[in-house]
């Protein structure tokens, strides 16, 4: 994978690259090395957990454990501070139990992830796991969904307003979602931010600083255009 990045970061005129979803396994020295000390590949990582139980994740079929994945997290965070780390996690799957659920909830407690795209497990026809035995009810499913998102909410937002007042580089990608008269774009952790700006700034970086934190990221206030 190294390689290939390194062949990206040659083509002229890139400015930043960012990985999209990536194996815990495939996180190396090397990646990290080269993330640290690489400003144009953003210090971001999309990095699925599914669960916190290592009970469950050898029943899907997941090449690691619980402690594989902190310990990858721990290696991230040393060689690239402030890194963005963001998940996949799902709850409900044949044969999780309360006990296996709170582990999830602890490890996500323990990472503090800055994002999360979390589901209940949904059978699909023809698949290993739609025929398993100990299949979670659909309410508790919901249930123990729900007390995720809480969770990984008060994490989020926690998260955030600890970002407050920093000054940041920002890709402007276009009109915001949240309010058509501003600007919206993305931090190189991923994070999404939201300022007045004209038009002609998108596609360009900007200097913002952040002044109000939410759950899907921030309001700033632009400093300066970056030539």
């Amino acid at each position: 994978m190294t390689d290939l990045i390194r062949e990206l970061l040659a083509v002229p005129g890139l400015a930043r690259i960012r990985l999209s979803s990536i194996e815990p396994t495939e996180v190396t020295d090397e990646l990290l090395a080269l993330m640290a000390g690489e400003p144009r590949l953003c210090r971001h990582l999309h990095m699925p957990l599914q669960s916190g139980s290592d009970a469950v994740l050898a029943r899907m079929n997941r090449p690691y454990t619980a402690a594989d994945y902190l310990a990858v997290v721990e290696r991230a965070r040393s060689a690239v501070p402030l890194i963005g780390l963001t998940t996949d996690v799902m709850v409900g799957f044949p044969g999780e139990k309360e006990e296996h659920f709170k582990n999830t909830l602890k490890l996500m407690e323990e990472v503090e992830f800055d994002q999360a795209f979390m589901f209940a497990y949904s059978p699909r026809p023809n698949t290993p796991a739609a025929s398993m035995p100990e299949q979670v009810p659909r309410n508790e499913k919901l249930r123990r969904l729900q007390e995720l998102i809480s969770l990984q909410n008060e994490i989020q937002q926690r998260k955030n307003e600890r970002e407050v007042g920093n000054i940041v580089e920002v890709l402007v990608e276009g009109r915001s979602e949240k309010n058509e008269r501003k600007l919206s774009g993305r931090t190189r952790t991923n994070k999404i931010v939201v300022f007045e700006g004209d038009e002609k700034l998108c596609g360009n970086f900007v200097i913002i600083k952040l002044n109000k934190a939410y759950l899907w990221g921030f309001e700033g206030e632009l400093i300066s255009a970056q030539a």
